[in-house]
Order: C-alpha cells, then sequence, then structure tokens
C-alpha cells in the first residue's frame, strides 16, 4: 500500500515556520498539524508563539492551544493523537502540514515510534517530581546513562518520565525507545528546516522576538500562570516552557526585571542550537537558508522544493 505523504516544516524557532507552513498550506490545500510540545496548551498564546487569531483563520490548525495546563501530556499521545488527525486530513483528500521545533515529536510521529502503555504509576511521579531536579538527573544517569545523554537536565518531564520508566519495569528506558524505533515509518514525508549559514542572524531575530513578546504582552501572561502555578500540585510541563521559568525568579523577588528577559533571550538561543544539532540528526533534511531572503522568497523557495516532491510522487 501506498504511503500517505506528510509534508513537514520543522527547525529552530523565530524561523518563520509558521509562515512557511501557512503558505505551504494556501498553495496545496494543505492542513496544519502542531509539532510544538508547548503551543499544545491553553492560555499561553504570547509564550508559546502559538500562531495568531489571524494565522489560523488563513489556514486550518491542529493542536494547537487545546490541553489545560494542568492536564499531562506525553510524546505518546501526541503521537496517537497528531496520527489521528493526519488521518482525518487525508480523508478530507488535503494535505497535512506537520509545523513545529519539536524534535522528538517530530521524529515518534513521523518515524511511527511506538510506545509501552503499562509503565505507569501517578503516585510514583508525583514522588519524583517532588524531588531536586538535579538529583532526579543524576539518579537516571546512574540507572540508564545512554537515556540520560538523550535527555536535556532542564527537561524535567522526561527526566521524570525516564525514571518511572526505569522504576517500574527493572529495565533502562533507552531500551524501550530502541524498540520503538524498529517500527516501520507510516508515512513519506519530506522535511523543510528554514534555518540561517550566519547563526548571529537567527540570534538577532530570537532576540527581536522575544522583545516583541513583551511588547504583546509576555509578563502579564507569565504572571497569571506563575500565580497558577503556586496552587498546583504537580508541577506543569508549560512551567518548563522559556519564556516562563525564567520569569518566574522576577515574581519571586530574586532577580530584576531586565536581567529575567536577558535570560529568557540567552535560553533561547541555547534552545536553537540544541535544535539544529537534533534536526541535523535526522536524514533527509532538506534546508532553506533564509540570510539574506525575504519572506516572500522564502516561501517561493519552499514551494518549489515541496512541488517537486509532490510531483515525484504523482500528487500534482
Amino acid at each position: 500500500m501506498e504511503k500517505p505523504n506528510v509534508l513537514a516544516v520543522i527547525g529552530p524557532t523565530a524561523t518563520g515556520k509558521t509562515a512557511l507552513g501557512i503558505g505551504l498550506a494556501e498553495r496545496f490545500g494543505g492542513e496544519i498539524v502542531s509539532c510544538d510540545s508547548m503551543q499544545i496548551y491553553k492560555g499561553l498564546p504570547i509564550g508559546t508563539a502559538q500562531p495568531t487569531p489571524e494565522e489560523q483563520a488563513a489556514a486550518p490548525h491542529h493542536l494547537v492551544g487545546f490541553l489545560d495546563v494542568d492536564e499531562p501530556f506525553s510524546v505518546s499521545d501526541y503521537v496517537a493523537l497528531a496520527g489521528k488527525v493526519v488521518e482525518d486530513i487525508r480523508a478530507r483528500g488535503r494535505l497535512p502540514i506537520l509545523v513545529g521545533g519539536t524534535g522528538l515529536y517530530a521524529r515518534s510521529l513521523l518515524r511511527g515510534f511506538q510506545f509501552e502503555g503499562n509503565a505507569r504509576d501517578e503516585s510514583l511521579r508525583a514522588r519524583l517530581f517532588a524531588e531536586d531536579p538535579e538529583a532526579l538527573y543524576a539518579r537516571l544517569q546512574s540507572l540508564d546513562p545512554a537515556g540520560a545523554a538523550e535527555i536535556h537536565p532542564h527537561n524535567v518531564k522526561r527526566v521524570v518520565r525516564a525514571l518511572e520508566y526505569c522504576l517500574l519495569t527493572g529495565e533502562p528506558f533507552s531500551q524501550q525507545a530502541a524498540r520503538s524505533q524498529q517500527a516501520e515509518a507510516p508515512y513519506r514525508s519530506l522535511l523543510l528546516c528554514p534555518a540561517f549559514a550566519d547563526r548571529q542572524l537567527l540570534y538577532d531575530r530570537i532576540n527581536q522576538r522575544v522583545d516583541a513578546m513583551l511588547e504583546q504582552g509576555l509578563l502579564q501572561e507569565a504572571e497569571a500562570f506563575y500565580h497558577h502555578c503556586e496552587h498546583m500540585g504537580t508541577p506543569s510541563t508549560a512551567a518548563q516552557a522559556i519564556g516562563y521559568k525564567e520569569l518566574f525568579p522576577y515574581f519571586w523577588g530574586e532577580v530584576p526585571l531586565e536581567e529575567a528577559v536577558a535570560r529568557v533571550k540567552q535560553e533561547s538561543r541555547r534552545y536553537a542550537k540544541r535544535q539544529l544539532t537534533w534536526f541535523a540528526r535526522e536524514p533527509g533534511v532538506h534546508y532553506l537558508y533564509l540570510d539574506g531572503l525575504t519572506k516572500g522568497q522564502a516561501l517561493e523557495e519552499a514551494c518549489a522544493a515541496a512541488e517537486a516532491w509532490l510531483q515525484e510522487r504523482r500528487e500534482l
């Protein structure tokens, strides 16, 4: 059976993925499936850089702002939900277009990773979340060095999930991950990755976007979320999102606002570097270097690459 096509616009933050995705959707009759682990949450449109209402009106969007910040959500949940959305889009005779920068989500969906569903214990998870994050990561390193190497120490949710699996099953989480990667890819996909040959151009865009977010009301949004988190038992995964966790110390009175904002920009730049490293390991990525290009020129290059790919697949 012929595998369905999925077009993906993936890559580092602040490279215009949303605009490219909308342009491609308009050109090829597509619908956008968000591939961002933070844009899923309700009430956090600015800090998570969700598509604006105007952008969402320009092309159908899915999996944006649908989940309460108190609700747990895993990569396996994403694969199951996004897979159903892709099926529905294809059933309507339209092209699914994956858009976002969460590499684990993109890889897991497009390669068809399988996940164990029985290694869960809510009480154990709550106890782990209550522990010191650095101690948690050190514990994971001792139990599963290979698994720990694939998880950033600040990604508390993934650290806890990996530890939970190790403690409940007695095997390293990385072994389960390795088994899942043996599954056959369910789609034929083209991965378009907007990037900059001159890394400083990307960093300048990141700094400018943080300034724009502040003008749009990021500080007020983060403060409301901060007060919400004060009354939660288990920490929200969204509280680890860049743009919130750096501002929380300002609300605690520990750092001045200028320093907190500088940290948001610094962590955003570091995140972009990690994203570039991640996507560099993905096979078959088609890079769109944006240096010197206008938005229109970048879209035309993306459309040309997608058109050639779809013609090869006899989809045009």
